[in-house]
């Protein structure tokens, strides 16, 4: 899991050294070319602002295409009317803050059911 520079290397550690992890990228640099992601053996969550000037959004359109060429689980969330770095503190989450409260929600839920579904799996 990473924010901005750490998403992107997020997503590039788990495709170099541990493809069955699952990643979560807060509006990172993503990987765009299916021969990279085709590593990949667990799903992929990522959060971004449609106002986004570093990751506009066909880079973020190319970025999903790529990891469904290669049938690679993932959930891209896109907020409206946000740009980069919206969520910047809990304080935010305390709040009640959207969509910083959303994402909150929407990544722990996805890292809870990722964690379940590998329990199950272990279960002689």
């Amino acid at each position: 899991m990473g924010f901005c520079y750490g998403g992107g290397k997020a997503i590039r550690y788990t495709i170099q050294n541990q493809p069955q992890a699952a990643t979560v990228i807060f509006y990172g640099n993503p990987v765009t070319y299916p021969d990279e992601l085709k590593r990949l053996q667990a799903p992929v969550f990522a959060v971004y602002g449609h106002n986004d000037m570093q990751f506009p959004m066909p880079l973020l359109q190319q970025f999903q295409l790529a990891l469904n060429s290669d049938n690679i689980e993932n959930d891209i969330k896109i907020y409206d009317g946000v740009g980069h770095a919206f969520w910047k503190n809990m304080e935010q989450i305390r709040r009640g803050e959207e969509p910083a409260s959303s994402a909150y929600r929407q990544c722990t839920d996805f890292l809870r059911r990722f964690f379940a579904a590998q329990q199950c799996q272990n279960v002689p």
